[in-house]
């Protein structure tokens, strides 16, 4: 099978919407136009989900060729890099351990029917909902994570980081991967099935006013709050976005060679959050245009270091995780 081109687009959109989230915020005291403000929060809650979307998918796809093994292998590896860089991320909730756990997860619930795969992604979206409804310390996404190496020693909290009081609790947003898997078994190259996923989770995710409107805590929209409301919006939103940039795939773009690297890039955007963007923004106080400014040109240095690596070749943290998950397997053989 040859690679899906709309999969390496949608990672780069969501890798961009990851950006955004992560360099620009709105400035404590006011000031920043509201405009501006709109623009910064399209991305909040909205690219994580679509990661961990087009996790399902690939996993699909990859089980599909090489079997459930070589998922979870690659589910394990990026785990432990995960784990090894957890303690030193203190400014935003690090993905990649959880990404780990999805793709093990995935693994396992590769070989299921596909008419189980999107009620099973409702459950899960379903139990953070009524856990928070019906327990009043419910604890959702409560916690840090782990600050120190020795944090990691505490098994038991760090399980509860992961499956319910983390930044992305895994009891629900292994739904976003069941809904990935379901997108995995469809015709994703036929352009018919692409409209059909723009037009559909389009006016599912346009519902959201509506939705909002209802004042239901169980039906909660807004970002990251880890309810019915904003699992189905931010899934349809996901879908949709798939649709679309599986539509115009077919252009050489600088998201699709971004979205080739994205897991490189990932890491590479913490490491100049740590040491240039992050530093600057608690000095200086920017305003939230100088941010935005600040994001673009980082998006800038990325995108052209994508468009000029080899196409024959994959990145370098994804090389190195392929290489360590075959490494897992020629041992356990």
């Amino acid at each position: 099978m040859r690679r899906l081109a709309g999969l390496d687009v949608a990672r780069g959109l969501a890798l961009v919407g990851m950006l955004f989230a992560h360099f620009a915020r709105p400035r404590i005291g006011g000031g920043d136009p509201g405009w501006l403000q709109a623009i910064d929060n399209v991305a909040d809650g909205r690219a994580a989900p679509l990661f961990c979307m087009l996790l399902g998918v690939g996993a699909g796809i990859l089980a599909a060729r090489r079997g459930p093994a070589s998922v979870a292998r690659r589910g394990a590896v990026l785990f432990v890099l995960g784990v090894a860089i957890w303690p030193l991320i203190d400014r935003v909730y690090l993905i990649l351990p959880h990404y780990g756990v999805l793709l093990v997860l995935a693994a396992l619930v590769s070989k299921l029917p596909t008419k189980v795969l999107l009620p099973l992604a409702f459950v899960a979206w379903t139990v953070p909902s009524i856990g928070v409804a019906v327990v009043e310390d419910h604890g959702m996404r409560s916690a840090d994570q782990p600050e120190t190496y020795g944090d990691l020693l505490d098994v038991g909290s760090v399980t509860w980081q992961l499956l319910w009081s983390g930044g992305y609790p895994l009891v629900g947003w292994l739904g976003f991967a069941l809904t990935g898997l379901w997108l995995s078994r469809l015709d994703l190259g036929d352009a018919g099935v692409q409209r059909r996923l723009v037009v559909g989770g389009a006016v599912v995710a346009a519902t959201q006013p509506l939705i909002a409107a209802t004042g239901s805590t169980f039906l909660d929209t807004t970002a990251h709050s880890n309810q019915l409301g904003w699992y189905v919006v931010a899934a349809a939103t996901a879908v949709a976005l798939l649709g679309v940039c599986s539509l115009v795939a077919p252009r050489p773009s600088a998201l699709r060679h971004l979205g080739r690297l994205a897991l490189s890039a990932y890491l590479a955007h913490l490491v100049i959050g740590i040491h240039l963007v992050w530093p600057w923004r608690d000095r200086h106080d920017p305003s939230l245009a100088a941010q935005l400014g600040a994001t673009v040109a980082v998006l800038g240095v990325l995108a052209t270091a994508a468009m000029l690596w080899p196409r024959d070749r994959r990145g370098p943290v994804e090389a190195a995780t392929r290489f360590a998950a075959g490494a897992q397997a020629g041992s356990a053989a």
